[in-house]
């Protein structure tokens, strides 16, 4: 399976495309290849991230035309005639966005970290979790075996703060991945110099995921000791002007969080220019000072997805697999029948993924890879959306 759709080059400004997909003009922007009109290309994250051959594009468009208009059709009958919160925010992204479904694979690397939050599994005081880190080979490996064997055309990596991949283990994992793959590369490794982010972006990454948690500044510097929102809102400003597509948002329910807080940090993600919304509830976990309070109610959760997507129609707002943790049997589908519009699916080595313990019963770490795929794409079509990015 391939999550992204093959579109043909209709027009071209500068580095910016305008790609056709059965009717459809998106934009994308081209940093990577030398194109020209009437090339296919596929695009993520509003990136091109691979240029193929009309032979290659025409038998993928041809398989996916039938089940895309089908898809269209059921998400279409499942939108219309918004009575409820979620029914309405649903139906405003499937008149701003269609039915188009992005898919990011994540790869959790290290559980390391040097941060000590208070609401984090692997934070830095957890002396009882088994800690790993992968090679940098391994890393590679495990990215470009998602890409050619998997079909993913977008991936996260992700780790704790671990220093231990500094400048030069970071820069020639994304290089390698680079070289082998054609993909999106997202990175999710925390606080780090904007001259690394600048060494990476060279490098050939052009995702950067890094939130928040929250817009209230005395909340933040008790829930992350020794840090300040001011400077994780720098960082993010100067992510996003060096030309990362940025992903962004909070944690819903944290102790002491008001309604207040939630409307401002919905706010703070939007002014920053984000790329995608990335919020999720606080569940607690055993092992932090956080341990036991309680996780916010599902519905709570849909809210924020919901009045979020009211208030930004167009945003790409992501339905975080904390969700599904939440709710294993509910909590996907109901985040995207409330205006969600991405997921993501853990492609971590099976001899880690338990120990990337962020919090507790994480979904889905008993199941393989291709488990999660196809419980994903069943779900997806379950709902007529297509799982597939295109474009801005």
């Amino acid at each position: 399976m391939c999550y992204s759709i093959p579109g043909k080059v209709i027009a071209i400004k500068e580095n910016i495309v305008s790609v056709d997909y059965f009717g459809e003009d998106k934009k994308a922007k081209n940093d990577f290849f030398t194109l020209k009109l009437g090339d296919y290309v596929y695009a993520q994250g509003g990136f091109v991230v691979q240029k193929i051959s009309e032979r290659e594009a025409l038998p993928v468009l041809e398989s996916w035309k039938e089940l895309f208009v089908k898809l269209q059709e059921a998400d279409l009958k499942l939108s219309q005639n918004p009575k409820t919160l979620y029914q309405r925010a649903n139906y405003i992204r499937n008149k701003y966005l269609g039915n188009a479904c992005c898919i990011h694979g994540i790869i959790e690397f290290s559980n390391y970290c040097r941060s000590d939050c208070l609401y984090c599994g692997i934070r830095k005081s957890n002396t009882v979790l088994k800690r790993y880190r992968m090679e940098p080979e391994e890393i590679v490996k495990t990215a470009v075996d998602a890409v050619k064997t998997l079909g993913f055309k977008a991936l996260v990596l992700q780790s704790g703060e671990d220093t231990w991949y500094d400048d030069d283990k970071l820069v020639e994992i994304v290089k390698k991945i680079r070289e082998k793959a054609a993909v999106l590369l997202v990175l999710s490794i925390g606080e780090r110099g904007i001259k690394t982010y600048q060494k990476l972006y060279d490098a050939g990454a052009r995702g950067a995921l890094l939130r928040f948690e929250t817009s209230n500044p005395a909340l933040y510097e008790k829930m992350r000791p020794a840090h300040k929102l001011a400077e994780r809102v720098e960082l993010l400003k100067e992510l996003r002007e060096m030309g990362y597509l940025t992903m962004t948002g909070f944690l819903i329910g944290t102790p002491g969080q008001t309604d207040e807080d939630i409307q401002n940090d919905i706010k703070l993600t939007a002014s920053l220019g984000t790329d995608m919304f990335s919020f999720g509830p606080f569940i607690p976990h055993p092992g932090t000072p956080l341990g036991k309070n309680s996780a916010p109610g599902l519905d709570r959760v849909l809210s924020v997805i919901a009045n979020t997507r009211l208030s930004y129609p167009e945003a790409k707002i992501l339905v975080t697999t904390a969700m599904e943790t939440l709710d294993k049997e509910n909590g996907m589908k109901f985040g995207l029948l409330s205006g969600g519009n991405s997921l993501m699916v853990n492609l971590t080595p099976a001899q880690y993924q338990r120990l990337y313990d962020i919090y507790p019963d994480r979904a889905g770490v008993a199941e393989d890879v291709v488990q999660r795929i196809n419980s994903a794409i069943k779900l997806l079509y379950s709902l007529g959306r297509a799982p597939a990015d295109l474009g801005l």
